[in-house]
C-alpha cells in the first residue's frame, strides 16, 4: 500500500474524530460550568458504569469479528457478524436481569437515591452503547472512513445539543449527563445499523459453512473475555479508589481532567479505527513488509510525545477553560497524558500478539497492569487523592505498554525503536513530574523536551521514508 493512499485512507477515519474533538471539548466546557464538582462526579459514576457494563457484555467479540472478517468469504461476514453478536445478546439480557433485581441498591450506591427511571436509563444506555459499537465495527471493516467520520461528528454534536436541553429540564444536575449520554447511544445506534442495513439485513443471510464456527469463536473470545474482565478494573480502579478513599468532589476534578485527556483518547480511537483492518491485511498480503510497521511506530511515536509535551505546557491554560471551580484539576493532567500516550503507541508494537492469535497473552498482561494500578492507588490515593491516582494510572500504562511490546516481540520481530520510545517515556514522565512549578520555568522546560523529541525522530522518519519511496519508484 503506497503511502500517499495511507495517509489518505487515515485522514477519511480521523477527520471526523478531529472535528469531534473541538465539538468535545465545547461540551466539556459547558458541562462543568453548569455542573459544580460534585455533581460532575455523580455523572462521571454513571457514565463510568455504563461504559463498564457494555465492556462486560462484549467480552472481547468484537475483538474477534474483526480478526475474523477477512478470512471469510464476503458473502458469508454478515453470517459471521450474527454468530459473534449472540454471546453479547445473551450477556446483556442476564445483566439487565439482575439489575433488575438489585435495582434499589446499585441505584443508591450509584446516586444516593433509589430510583427505578435511572436504573431502565442504565440497561437502554449499555445496550445500546453495544450495539453503536457493533455498528461502528462494521464501518470499520468496510473501510467506509468518510461514513465513520460522519457518525463520529454526529455522536459529539447530538452530546451538546441534548447536554443543553436537558438542563433546561432537570437544571444543574448530574442527570442532563445520564439523559444526553444515554439518548446520543440510542439514537446513534439505529443510524449506526440502518447506514449497513444490507450487511445487518437477515434477507439472503449466509450462517452455515462458515470458516469459523461458533466453537472457535468461543475459544478465541473467552481469554478476550476473562482480558475485558481485569481491563476493566485497571481502567476503573483509579476513580474507585478516589470514591473509596477521598470525596465526590475529588472524583469530579479527576473527572473532569480525565475529560481533557479523553479528548485526547479520539486520537487514540482514530488511529486504532483506521490501523486494524489496514495491519490485518498488511499482514496477511506481505508479512516480511516490516518496514511498514517501523515507520508507523515511528511516526505515531512522533506525533503522540509531541501532542503530550504541549498538554502539559498548556496545562495551567487548558483548565481555565472548564471554569475556576475546577481549577485544580490542572495537577492531574499531566500525568493522565500516559493514557492515550501509551496506548495509541502501543496499538503499533502489539500486532504480533494478534497476529499469531495468541489472546491469552492479553490477560496477563492486563492481569500485571492491573496489580501494578492496585497497589499504587492503595499508597497514593489516601494522601494525594486526584493526583496520586493519576500517578498510579501513568505507571501502570507504562507497564501496560512495555509488556504489549516485548511479548509482542516473541511472535512478530521489528524493529520498534525502542531505545528512542523509552527515552523519551522517561523525559516525559520527568517533565510532569516539575511541571508543578513555575508556569514560566515549566513551559521553557516542555519547548526543549519537544524540541529534543524531534531530533531523536527527525533522521529514523526520513530514513525510513525515503526507503518507502525508492521502492515505491522501483515498483512503478
Amino acid at each position: 500500500m503506497k503511502t500517499n493512499n495511507l495517509f489518505k485512507k487515515f485522514l477519511t477515519y480521523s477527520y471526523g474524530s478531529f472535528i469531534g474533538l473541538l465539538i468535545g471539548f465545547l461540551t466539556t466546557m459547558v458541562s462543568t460550568r453548569l455542573l459544580n464538582p460534585t455533581e460532575f462526579g455523580k455523572s462521571s459514576i454513571f457514565v463510568l458504569v455504563i461504559n463498564i457494563l457494555m465492556i462486560l457484555v462484549i467480552i472481547g467479540t468484537d475483538q474477534t469479528f474483526m480478526r475474523f472478517y477477512y478470512e471469510e468469504k464476503e458473502d458469508k461476514r454478515g453470517g459471521l457478524l450474527y454468530n459473534v453478536i449472540k454471546i453479547p445478546l445473551l450477556l446483556s439480557l442476564l445483566f439487565s436481569i439482575l439489575i433488575l433485581c438489585f435495582y434499589k441498591e446499585i441505584s443508591e450506591v450509584l446516586f444516593g437515591e433509589i430510583n427505578i427511571q435511572l436504573i431502565l436509563i442504565l440497561i437502554i444506555g449499555y445496550f445500546s452503547q453495544f450495539i453503536l459499537r457493533f455498528g461502528n465495527v462494521v464501518i470499520r471493516m468496510n473501510q467506509r472512513g468518510n461514513l465513520f467520520s460522519i457518525i463520529e461528528v454526529l455522536k459529539r454534536l447530538l452530546q451538546l445539543i441534548l447536554l443543553i436541553i436537558m438542563y433546561f429540564v432537570f437544571g444543574a444536575s448530574y442527570k442532563i449527563v445520564v439523559y444526553s449520554t444515554v439518548l446520543t447511544f440510542f439514537i446513534l445506534s439505529i443510524i449506526s445499523i440502518l447506514l449497513e442495513k444490507k450487511f445487518w439485513s437477515l434477507n439472503g443471510l449466509k450462517i452455515t459453512n462458515l470458516k469459523h464456527n461458533k466453537f472457535e469463536i468461543v475459544r478465541y473470545s473467552y481469554p478476550l473475555a476473562i482480558t475485558v474482565l481485569i481491563t476493566w478494573l485497571f481502567q476503573s480502579f483509579d476513580q474507585m479508589a478516589i470514591r473509596q478513599w477521598s470525596s465526590f468532589e475529588e472524583l469530579g476534578l479527576y473527572s473532569a481532567a480525565f475529560k481533557i485527556i479523553a479528548l485526547l483518547t479520539v486520537v487514540q480511537v482514530a488511529f486504532s479505527t483506521f490501523w486494524t483492518p489496514v495491519c490485518y491485511e498488511k499482514f496477511e498480503n506481505n508479512y516480511n513488509d516490516k518496514h511498514f510497521f517501523t515507520l508507523t511506530t515511528s511516526v505515531v511515536s512522533l506525533f503522540m510525545f509531541s501532542v503530550s509535551i504541549v498538554v502539559i505546557m498548556l496545562k495551567d491554560y487548558i483548565v481555565l477553560l472548564l471554569g475556576a471551580d475546577f481549577y485544580d484539576a490542572s495537577k492531574i493532567i499531566p500525568y493522565l497524558v500516559f493514557i492515550p500516550l501509551m496506548y495509541t503507541i502501543s496499538e503499533t508494537t502489539v500486532m504480533g500478539i494478534n497476529f499469531y492469535k495468541k489472546p491469552k497473552w492479553h490477560v496477563l498482561i492486563a492481569l500485571l497492569s492491573l496489580g501494578v494500578s492496585v497497589i499504587l492507588n492503595i499508597i497514593l490515593v489516601p494522601n494525594y487523592g486526584g493526583v496520586g491516582a493519576a500517578i498510579g494510572t501513568a505507571i501502570s500504562h507504562i507497564i501496560f505498554f512495555t509488556l504489549r511490546t516485548l511479548i509482542s516481540l516473541k511472535y512478530y520481530k521489528v524493529d520498534y525503536k525502542l531505545n528512542k520510545i523509552f527515552t523519551m517515556i522517561v523525559l516525559v514522565f520527568s517533565y510532569a513530574l516539575l511541571s508543578l512549578d513555575d508556569s514560566i520555568q515549566h513551559i521553557t522546560l516542555g519547548m526543549i523536551i519537544l524540541f529534543l523529541n524531534i531530533i531523536i525522530y527527525r533522521k529514523d522518519i526520513i530514513k525510513v521514508y525515503k526507503k518507502n519511496i525508492s521502492r515505491s519508484l522501483t515498483n512503478s
